[in-house]
């Protein structure tokens, strides 16, 4: 089985990225950095495709990952900051050919306490109840479901873009539209080193504001309940702007994303 690594960095050494993630598999790395350039390396035995190009935003980093993707078996999205155990790719070679039914499976990365949104304790399927909290980088896909999906990663959302998050669940979201079958596992490759977020200042202004955009693009008509179930649920969130100005900032988001659609 061909595993390729979907890696996605800002402003790397490459080569001592690749060697500090202990990565096992050949990959394709998006560095986004000041210049544009190609490169090939050998790393531990592996190819390396380095392609630097200019800009910010996670979602289209993900995405010339996946326009450059080789042919293969699987394909496994991965940041900059995640450390991989020995002996990684066997379990998901493994976990593939135990589960001929999935077309997604998403894997444990050990990550300290304050970060953890998700844990896997058992093998189970993910619809569209229970999607939401997984990051990009527990998710491995077969590459010709994906390619077949057509499914890409939103430029709208994540790290360097207009709103600051979510663009994992809306990749998420798409694929079960697409009807790709997705599984979590209770395997885990590695850990996350840590270190501070590159998204997350506080529940700010901001913050609420792309989480009713976000709302939009998950639940579509129902963004406005699930905002109040949302708020209802994370009182602590909104203890300094108060629920009425954390609600209106939901909706403004919410208009906001609409009327760019």
């Amino acid at each position: 089985m061909k595993i390729v690594s979907l890696v996605s960095a800002v402003d790397r050494n490459i080569e001592a990225m690749i060697d500090g993630m202990h990565l096992e598999s050949d990959a394709v790395v998006v560095n986004q950095c000041d210049a544009e350039g190609e490169k090939v390396l050998n790393i531990n035995g592996n190819d390396i495709r380095q392609l630097d190009i200019i800009g910010r935003g996670v979602g289209a980093n993900r995405n010339t990952c996946i326009d450059n993707a080789p042919e293969c078996d699987i394909l496994l999205f991965t940041d900059e900051d995640i450390i991989y155990d020995e002996g990684y790719l066997k379990k998901i070679e493994d976990e593939y050919n135990a589960h001929s039914e999935a077309d997604v499976l998403l894997f444990n990365i050990r990550v300290c306490e304050a970060r953890r949104t998700y844990w896997n304790d058992r093998f189970k399927r993910i619809r569209f109840y229970n999607y939401g909290r997984y990051p990009a980088y527990s998710i491995s896909i077969r590459r010709d479901a994906l390619m077949k999906s057509g499914v890409k990663f939103s430029t709208e959302f994540g790290g360097g873009a207009k709103y600051a998050n979510g663009e994992d669940s809306i990749f998420l979201h798409e694929l079960l539209k697409s009807g790709v079958k997705i599984y979590a596992t209770p395997e885990c490759l590695g850990e996350e080193t840590e270190r501070e977020s590159s998204w997350f200042n506080g529940y700010n202004e901001r913050f609420f504001i792309g989480r009713g955009a976000l709302y939009v693009k998950l639940y579509g008509a129902f963004a406005k309940l699930r905002a109040l179930i949302f708020l209802i649920r994370h009182r602590y969130m909104y203890e300094e702007l108060g629920f009425g100005k954390s609600y209106g900032l939901m909706k403004q988001g919410m208009r906001e994303i609409r009327s760019m659609q």
